[in-house]
């Protein structure tokens, strides 16, 4: 099967848990970074053989994972940030790009490390090809990174019992997006003003055991996605609609409404929320502006098969 058979993906990434209140630091050599061909053999549904293998065409550039520790030096996050680019401006021309990462890296110097990543990457793919990214519950999903990405889905587990099904589901959905010859997806981004405890944010427990047992049915909305999950109906590959480097970026389309949160889910965190100690202005984070307007540059993310979340204790 010839390249013009199926599309050309990319994988890259560099993932860690940051704590900034850790004496220690995190340096290049913990995220043993994988580069080339093993990158792609570190994922056991790319495996040679396996449908979303033989789906696409696959380039590792540079992936890498650390144990959760301190901030990155910014020596070392330029090392890698360096090399990863440089990997990926040498491969063939793009369709799409999985973006593997934690969500919660912290580098020295640098406010938003995975969207600053995702800039460097976007110079050295160019804006086109679609960004499918993977994340953990709890990842730092900034207006930079949204705006920057087209499909995302994270961890529906905390535990994170389904952390390789995650991934999974992240590539999966960017290889149906790639063959149903759909526009560049329609997204929003929208920060909620619900801050929980992290004892309450256990997908075992209430409120976030129902919130994310609806997760399946938000996305199952036909032409609708959640921005973590989503669906989509696969068709064959399109080359002549699929996006290139010079090609501009095709018009997104509109999403019929997604239903909201059920009354009793709604009403357990709106519970929850009082409940909870309120921050401080010293030390309540900024989340900026809120936002007015969808961002019409990408994200409708396919389905996959579903998983409840909720488990007894």
């Amino acid at each position: 099967m010839t390249s013009a058979d199926r599309p050309v993906i990319a994988i890259a990434g560099l993932s860690t848990e940051s704590s900034t209140f850790s004496p220690g630091h995190t340096s290049a050599e913990a995220f043993h970074a994988l580069r080339g061909d093993d990158v792609v053999a570190f994922y056991p549904f790319l495996q040679p053989g396996l449908p979303l293998r033989d789906a696409a065409e696959w380039h590792g550039a540079l992936m890498g994972k650390a144990l959760p520790g301190g901030a990155v030096p910014a020596a070392d996050y330029e090392a890698l940030a360096t090399e990863l680019t440089e990997r990926l401006a040498a491969l063939p021309t793009l369709d799409a790009l999985y973006f593997d990462i934690h969500g919660a890296m912290s580098v020295e110097g640098l406010d938003d490390a995975e969207a600053d990543l995702l800039t460097r990457i976007r110079a050295a793919i160019g804006p086109t090809p679609i960004v499918s990214a993977s994340m953990d519950l709890h990842g730092n999903v900034s207006r930079e990174l949204a705006h920057q990405t087209d499909l995302v889905t994270c961890y529906r587990m905390a535990p994170h019992e389904d952390a390789g099904e995650t991934r999974e589901r992240a590539v999966r959905n960017l290889v149906e997006h790639l063959r149903s010859g759909a526009p560049r997806p329609l997204k929003a981004w929208v920060p909620i003003p619900v801050l929980l405890p992290g004892e309450k944010t256990s997908t075992r427990l209430e409120p976030a055991a129902s919130v994310y047992a609806r997760v399946h049915e938000v996305e199952a909305v036909e032409g609708c996605s959640t921005p973590r999950s989503g669906s989509a109906t696969p068709g064959p590959t399109n080359r002549a609609t699929a996006p290139s480097r010079s090609s501009p970026a095709p018009t997104p389309t509109r999403c019929r409404p997604v239903r909201s949160v059920s009354p009793a889910a709604s009403g357990r965190l709106a519970r929850a929320s009082r409940s909870s100690p309120r921050p401080t202005a010293s030390t309540a984070p900024s989340i900026g502006r809120w936002p007015r307007r969808l961002d019409r540059s990408s994200s409708a993310i396919p389905a996959t098969t579903p998983r409840p979340v909720a488990r007894a204790t």
